[in-house]
């Protein structure tokens, strides 16, 4: 489906915004808990975690090469015993398995037909798609597997959310012609339409590029909002949230570089560990952090803390940190 419209002057673009922004519907852990993942796919999965990068980065390969569904990678998401590493790695692949999966598309150019108009009017086909035989200019699609259609950005809706090769149903309103091909005009002066239902089986955004029909990155497009908002929320849902102890370096009165942080020493430790670095230093590295999660993690949900303690623990964790960067980067030497 070309993304381009045609607006009320012939030849002029209209950027169609949607009335509300996009909504994120992920599944609820209930509903992804229920879902088969195959043990192969859980074992390259947990060997993202594993101390060697080539190995890490072998299992990444198969793990695209099996094009795991967005709702199975979700489901190992859940697992609670994924590394950092694991995770991000992970929520990377799901990020293109939502932002770039195969789009249906019927291969016509169109228009709305007015505000608040029933359906979208077809103004032209692209050639070799699947349209091209079935609709023609002129044609009003007023539905689409039964979905009445207000607007373009309706229909683009309706088939982008499908995949190439699924069957769809359109309703058309079609101009009735004579013998000649001019359009039949009844009593009142008005031209006479007839219903059909259509069904033909859909195309892919990626083959409107290839015949030359490319989208129009100045119209807007919903379904590109909404999964960039589907993937936003899977990262926000999946990722943890980064914990920052701001630390002064350097000399007093001298600029502060940054603070030192749980995630910037993992990091440290995977740039370590790409320049050649001891695995087993590595890993122990690793462990130490580990333990210091887990030690803020036991505080910050202690109802028993008081403010006097987590002052103090806080500045343990500053010192902690900030002395395990010093032997981080002395390794490094």
């Amino acid at each position: 489906m070309a993304q381009v419209e045609i607006g009320p002057r012939p030849g002029v673009q209209v950027f169609v915004a949607p009335s509300q922004g996009p909504v994120a519907n992920l599944p609820t852990d209930a509903e992804l808990a229920r879902v088969d993942v195959a043990p192969e796919l859980v074992r390259l999965t947990r060997a993202l975690d594993i101390e060697n990068y080539a190995e890490r980065a072998a299992a990444r390969d198969a793990i695209l090469a099996r094009k795991p569904s967005p709702n199975e990678l979700m489901a190992l998401l859940l697992r609670r015993d994924l590394g950092i590493e694991a995770r991000h790695a992970l929520v990377g692949i799901l990020r293109d398995r939502i932002l770039k999966a195969p789009r249906g598309a019927l291969g016509i150019r169109m228009e709305t037909i007015g505000v608040g108009g029933d359906g979208v009017r077809i103004t032209g086909v692209v050639a070799g798609m699947p349209a091209e035989d079935v609709l023609e200019a002129g044609d009003v699609v007023t539905s689409v597997n039964q979905v009445a259609l207000k607007d373009r950005n309706d229909l683009i809706r309706q088939v982008q959310s499908l995949e190439p090769g699924d069957e769809v149903g359109l309703v058309i309103r079609r101009v009735k012609r004579d013998e000649a091909g001019k359009p039949i005009v009844g009593a009142d002066g008005a031209e006479v339409t007839q219903q059909l239902d259509v069904k033909l089986r859909l195309g892919s955004t990626d083959d409107l590029v290839e015949k030359g029909d490319p989208v129009n990155p100045l119209v807007f497009n919903p379904m590109t909002l909404e999964r960039a908002a589907t993937a936003q929320a899977a990262a926000e849902r999946f990722l943890p949230r980064p914990r920052i102890v701001p630390i002064q370096r350097g000399l007093p009165g001298s600029t502060p570089e940054g603070p030192v942080t749980i995630d910037s020493l993992r990091t440290l430790l995977v740039d370590f560990q790409l320049k050649g670095g001891d695995p087993d230093l590595v890993r122990q590295f690793r462990a130490r952090l580990d333990a210091i999660e887990r030690q803020m993690d036991a505080t910050l949900a202690s109802p028993n803390r008081t403010d006097a303690d987590l002052a103090r623990f806080e500045k343990a964790v500053e010192s902690t940190l900030k002395a395990l960067e010093i032997e981080i980067r002395e390794a490094q030497d």
